[in-house]
């Protein structure tokens, strides 16, 4: 033979069938995940309304109850309503609408496949990216099932995060095409995903620093012989990335500040913020790891005690110190945890948003970059070990093994076959706590009881809890929970106002008028409560201070239905008590 013809592979290689094969194991990965995501989350479609935010984005949203309509899409573009201007979000929910009205089970729906859609494209973006699949689905997998992200998916009113999700993928997905083959057509598509995204949920404004980091690894394009020209052809591509995120950040901290949701430096001082970002970052990692007695909201304590906040000090050094020393044989590992430490910057509490110290919908992105480092991180010891156990120094090595060779070759493919088990309790694991996780969702009740068991001090849950029994007419059980929510934080205006509604509904007017005055003395332009007290004084024979409140009612928000209803019933009685 020519030693210039190439040699034929032996007979019992399927080296044709490579690609094939390849391609069928990346569709079964695919259904895999489809079916696992349905599985988890399906029930969510015969679940209701939570209405914790649901009624501010949906059931009381006069744009979203009108549908897709000229003036509606106008408003969703211009509107900074719930402390976002996020206009693809708002027009998702009309779609909703327009499909489903206000059946509950429609808005679960179009969440769970926004969610599915991520992790596919979570997964097409990775394997793209690193070559690599079994890493790439089992890390698609985590990110699919694990129970931190339930309350993203689970949650209509947090529509934002699946559906900038969907985004933050597509752009990954899409950054690949362009890093693979740079043009500016494909440069154009990663554009405009990632601002879609931003419409969508400002939390994009990180991906720019992330797709740097995929520049290092496992991208490489940094290294090479002109590094210089490589640092300044891949900064320069993310400057208008970076532009518009931070033009979409400073709307954000506008549209909080104008809602009242931003809080002052008074109320959290920047040494409070800066102790509860640190525990904050050990806080989801602990989490992370026992996704146990989660909660959809974690009450800010206002400020830590030093031990949690050296314990997280001291893991995220550790871990920290290590990912840099490993770099140059692992660098996923920090990329990785960079992933997670800067993707969680803008929700870390630096920058304090309501009175919450964590929030599980946080995780959705940041969580990707330990599952990266994890995975990989496991997958590069193996390959580690196996090397050192079984060496291959000539390519030919592959073909055939012999004598202690195949008790090598035997024991890294059971070690291969541990490690693969082993990852897929570990996701099994994550599944069954997750459906568990998905059943707190069923209804407000259920939700804000699982808050109020597995937390402390946490007066919303209290109050919250209390006003879903409230709407079920259970006045009895309703006010102990007011009455708890007070004696954690005296003052509280949303419990105040409940309780005195609480009390109404038992028909204890008089007693529920104290409760109204109170409310209106911390808040004097508030509509429905002067409508309550008015309705209350009308009860306890006072027409004229009720007519007064009416009319309030109308004037703070003129076109008040019921607010005018009542004022007209309220004039009418009076009319007749003078005619006696």
């Amino acid at each position: 033979m020519n030693e210039n013809q190439l040699t034929p592979p032996k007979a019992g290689l399927p080296i044709p069938e490579i690609a094939d094969s390849s391609s069928r194991w990346r569709w079964l990965i695919c259904l895999g995940l489809a079916l696992s995501v349905l599985a988890v989350f399906g029930r969510l479609a015969f679940f209701d309304f939570v209405f914790f935010d649901d009624h501010v984005y949906i059931i009381e949203k006069a744009q979203v109850l009108a549908g897709l309509t000229p003036e509606s899409i106008r408003w969703a573009f211009t509107a900074t309503d719930a402390g976002f201007w996020h206009p693809l979000t708002w027009i998702s929910l009309m779609i909703d609408h327009e499909i489903w009205g206000l059946n509950p089970g429609g808005y679960h729906i179009t969440n769970v496949l926004l969610h599915l859609a991520a992790t596919l494209l979570l997964f097409a973006a990775l394997h793209r990216l690193t070559g690599t699949l079994w890493k790439s689905g089992f890390v698609a997998a985590l990110f699919a099932l694990h129970p931190l992200h339930v309350e993203s998916v689970a949650w209509i009113a947090e529509r934002k995060d699946v559906l900038s999700g969907l985004f933050w993928m597509l752009s990954l997905f899409l950054y690949a095409r362009y890093v693979e083959s740079p043009g500016w057509g494909r440069y154009g598509l990663v554009l405009i995903s990632f601002v879609l995204g931003l419409m969508a949920k400002p939390m994009m404004v990180t991906l720019p620093v992330i797709m740097l980091l995929l520049d290092v690894w496992p991208g490489k394009r940094l290294s090479g012989g002109n590094w210089r020209r490589n640092w300044k052809l891949v900064l320069g591509e993310k400057i208008p990335f970076l532009i518009l995120g931070v033009a979409a950040g400073v709307v954000t901290m506008m549209a909080e500040q104008q809602v009242g949701a931003l809080k002052s430096f008074e109320e959290f001082p920047f040494f409070v913020r800066l102790t509860n970002a640190v525990v904050a970052y050990g806080f989801y990692l602990y989490k992370m790891v026992l996704p146990f007695n989660l909660s959809v909201h974690y009450p800010h304590p206002g400020a830590w005690p030093m031990g949690p906040v050296a314990l997280s000090l001291a893991v995220l050094g550790t871990i920290t110190y290590f990912s840099i020393r490993s770099f140059k044989y692992a660098p996923y590992l920090l990329v990785g945890w960079l992933w997670y430490l800067i993707s969680l910057l803008p929700v870390i509490g630096l920058i304090q948003i309501g009175g919450h110290a964590f929030a599980d919908r946080y995780t959705y992105i940041p969580l990707i970059g330990i599952f990266i480092a994890v995975v990989w991180g496991v997958g590069g010891l193996a390959e580690q070990r196996r090397l050192r156990q079984f060496p291959i120094n000539d390519p030919r090595q592959v073909i055939g093994v012999q004598g202690n060779d195949k008790e090598k070759q035997v024991s890294r493919d059971r070690r291969e076959i541990f490690a693969v088990t082993l990852g897929m309790i570990v996701i099994v694991f994550f599944a069954l706590i997750s459906v568990v996780q998905v059943e707190c969702w069923q209804n407000a009740e259920t939700l804000f009881r699982q808050a109020v068991a597995v937390t402390e001090n946490n007066y919303l849950a209290h109050n919250n809890l209390g006003a879903a029994l409230s709407l079920q007419g259970r006045y009895r059980e309703a006010l102990p929970q007011f009455e708890k929510a007070l004696q954690i934080r005296p003052g509280y205006q949303e419990a105040l106002f409940n309780k005195g509604a609480a009390l109404a509904g038992q028909g204890r007017y008089r007693e529920a008028l104290p409760f109204y005055g109170r409310v209106l003395a911390l808040q004097p332009r508030f509509a429905e409560g002067h409508n309550n007290i008015a309705i209350a004084y009308a009860q306890t024979g006072n027409i004229n201070q009720a007519i007064i409140h009416f009319r309030e009612a109308i004037r703070i928000r003129p076109g008040y239905g019921d607010a005018i209803k009542n004022l007209k019933i309220a004039e009418k009685k009076k009319n007749r008590e003078a005619a006696k």
